[in-house]
């Protein structure tokens, strides 16, 4: 086999185990645990997101106001993972990192509980740290690079600090495909094998 042949092979290879690992989440989504944990992480996620966005003075009103303020504040971060107030290109980063993370963190709870695996659970850690760095969102995710760069840099530095924010979410989004892919075939597999065993119970 030739290399270009044996190049194609893998490729070939490597979309069908990611479309089975696609198909896996989507099994996934019948099982209760994975609901639940989902849920959880699309709630706490997307508001953290949204509360990064909005720079370190969101964290600091937070810690300010009454107790009526903080819920107000987490209210408002929580709409926004929804669209609520935001520019679209700020709010569609933000929620396809949240989708994908709550997807990632729902499918290693629920391959956990057969296989315990940690270097799943450690790209989903990864995964995580270069969101929130980025902050989800390339027009207002310099909240924590920003002020590290500049009082390097000085003003010029927002725009490194904005490249760098761009880079980040994108490989954040990279590894979380990646991730995707190898706990959503395991996913896949778990669920092929429970259901072989069912089968083969009521025979």
């Amino acid at each position: 086999m030739s290399g270009g042949k044996k190049f194609y092979s893998k490729v070939q290879r490597w979309a069908d185990e990611f479309k089975l690992a696609i198909y896996g989440a989507i099994l996934a989504t019948k099982k209760k645990r994975f609901l639940i944990t989902f849920l959880i992480s699309f709630i706490v996620f997307g508001t953290l997101l949204n509360m990064l966005a909005g720079g370190s003075a969101s964290f600091n009103l937070f810690i300010h106001v009454d107790f009526v303020g903080k819920l107000e504040i987490l209210r408002d971060a929580f709409l926004g993972t929804f669209g609520v107030n935001r520019i679209f290109v700020d709010w569609i980063f933000i929620f396809i990192v949240t989708i994908l993370q709550s997807v990632l963190i729902s499918l290693v709870v629920f391959v956990f509980k057969y296989r315990k695996d940690s270097a799943n659970i450690q790209n989903v850690g990864i995964v995580t740290g270069l969101i929130i760095l980025g902050s989800g969102c390339p027009t207002c995710g310099t909240t924590i690079l920003a002020p590290i760069i500049i009082s390097i840099m000085g003003s010029s530095g927002m725009a490194v600090a904005g490249t760098i924010s761009w880079i980040l979410t994108a490989a954040s989004i990279i590894i979380a495909l990646l991730a995707l892919k190898k706990v959503g075939f395991e996913t896949y597999a778990i669920l092929m094998e429970e259901k072989y065993k069912e089968k083969k119970g009521k025979k």
